[in-house]
């Protein structure tokens, strides 16, 4: 099928998509580019599939494997007006929200007002790199974003970023080791007494971890510094504390 006009009713939906909003009305969101398209995992969650007429050879591979009814042809304006980046790649495809299935009893991540969509991103990466499943999130950025979505390169489908509040959060994580990560804490490489299930803590590229987690955590983790920058950002120092949490414990 093909769509010409950036005032068609469909691609007026989908850009609203870009609003989180409008994800959560229609209960869905954006993934935009050849590597993540083409890698998404349940093909069918996939409701459309928006392809440059221009380069529907180049990426016929992908389109084979969906019902043609879903696949849209549309001219390079279009794909501007519904694309989320600059310079759009030419295929973009919109997905329903893949259903939350939290795993009791196994390690999690918990998010603390994260608000960068890149950081963001890399954390959800880092966390299908360990084997963590769920990600509990505190007054963040949308994991569904369209710039959250292309930073996790196709993770957002191995986790489930489940939006909590304080309270919902503690009755979640009885029985769990509760680690927090802050400058003043001790040094995780010089802790031998981290036990499992944990519930790994990074807060805002701000203001880092709010009041109330620090004062219910078990332990307060740091990472070691030079003397020569004071703190590294969240993405960073999740990665490097959940590895060695994962890995090296």
């Amino acid at each position: 099928m093909v769509i010409t006009s950036t005032t068609n009713p469909l691609i007026q939906k989908i850009k609203s998509l870009k609003d989180k909003e409008a994800r959560s009305l229609y209960n869905e969101f954006i993934l935009e580019g050849e590597n993540i398209v083409k890698d998404i995992p349940d093909i069918s969650l996939v409701d459309y599939i928006f392809v440059d007429q221009s380069k529907i050879d180049a990426y016929r591979y992908i389109i084979e494997k969906y019902n043609r009814n879903i696949v849209y042809e549309v001219p390079a304006k279009v794909m501007g007006a519904i694309s989320d980046t600059k310079t759009p790649s030419g295929i973009l495809a919109v997905s329903k929200k893949p259903e939350y299935k939290e795993e009791k009893g196994k390690s999690v991540v918990v998010l603390d007002g994260v608000s960068d969509p890149g950081n963001m991103g890399t954390i959800i990466r880092t966390c299908v790199a360990c084997g963590i499943k769920d990600i509990y999130a505190i007054n963040t950025v949308d994991a569904f974003s369209p710039k959250v979505v292309r930073s996790t390169m196709g993770g957002i489908f191995e986790v489930n970023v489940i939006p909590t509040t304080y309270e919902e959060l503690f009755e979640k994580l009885q029985g769990y080791n509760l680690l927090t990560l802050d400058m003043n804490g001790k040094d995780i490489f010089k802790e031998n007494n981290i036990t499992k299930p944990f519930a790994l803590v990074v807060g805002s590229e701000a203001h880092g971890v709010s009041k109330v987690l620090k004062e219910n955590c078990t332990q307060v983790l740091s990472l070691p510094m030079s003397g020569k920058i004071e703190s590294l950002n969240a993405a960073v120092s999740l990665s490097v504390a959940l590895y060695t949490l994962t890995f090296s414990k």
